[in-house]
């Protein structure tokens, strides 16, 4: 038979049992709550550093194509990338690591930094490639680290990418060869047709007019070389040192006048 006036409660043995279960419960809890807060941290790392490698990618690549030229030896690896642009504001740009950063520097502009504070550039290096056709191929390595000294977060990506130019047929920038008197341009099995050009024609060596020309005379024609109006001519100078130009007059004689040397 119940007594009742008697007060139920926990048994020592029972209480033991709770707090037991209790422990249990709250190390699972704690150790999914610090599961869950690594994952996070990792995954903010993870996106930090992939977003900032692709907002360089982005630049790279854009500029690259947007060039007139690609100032770099070919074949050599370097930590700056030389591009030469049409417009004079943005020319010329260069890409570049320093330090921990990367810098867009574009002209006489102050360099803009592409990377900020949450990344660390551990590696940062280019180089060109010219193919036949007149393309140009950038490639790129990059290593970028989240910048947080928490091992938690420790997160590092490496990327390689290339970016070409394709040399238009209209130029937009001046032509240089890759290394001084070594290429040339066209040659006697595909020469080039009419040249025009508006300014002055240096010439280091010798110039041969016509077909089968050829010899050490500094200029040698096959063919006439004509003036245009009355007042221009050949310019000769004497062993004395003064120069004469050689013209014609009405009646087909030559005709020579002290003339500036040239």
């Amino acid at each position: 038979m119940r007594q009742y006036g008697q007060k139920n409660g926990f048994s020592l043995v029972e209480l033991l049992i709770y707090i037991a279960i209790f422990a249990v419960i709250s190390i699972f809890l704690v150790a999914i709550l610090t599961t869950f807060t690594r994952i996070q941290v990792q995954q903010t790392a993870s996106n930090e550093v992939n977003h900032q490698i692709s907002f360089i990618s982005s630049v790279v690549k854009q500029m690259v194509q947007n060039s007139s030229l690609v100032d770099m030896t070919d074949g050599v690896t370097t930590s700056t990338i030389d591009l030469r642009m049409s417009s004079s504001s943005a020319d010329p740009t260069l890409i570049y690591a320093s330090g921990t950063v990367v810098y867009l520097e574009q002209g006489s502009s102050s360099p803009v930094a592409l990377t900020n504070s949450n990344v660390n550039v551990t590696n940062f290096s280019a180089t060109k490639y010219e193919s036949p056709g007149g393309a140009s191929i950038v490639q790129v390595n990059m290593s970028l680290a989240y910048n947080n000294p928490s091992p938690a977060s420790q997160f590092s990506q490496s990327l390689q990418i290339a970016a070409a130019r394709i040399s238009a047929a209209t130029f937009d920038s001046s032509l240089y060869p890759a290394s001084s008197t070594s290429l040339d341009l066209g040659s006697a099995a595909n020469p080039w047709g009419n040249g025009y050009f508006g300014g002055n024609l240096n010439v280091s060596g010798q110039v041969n007019s016509g077909s089968g020309v050829s010899g050490a005379t500094a200029l040698k024609a096959n063919g006439n070389v004509g003036f245009s109006t009355a007042a221009q001519g050949l310019i000769l100078k004497s062993s004395g040192g003064t120069c004469f130009l050689v013209g014609v007059n009405a009646s087909g004689t030559l005709t020579t006048t002290v003339a500036t040397c040239p």
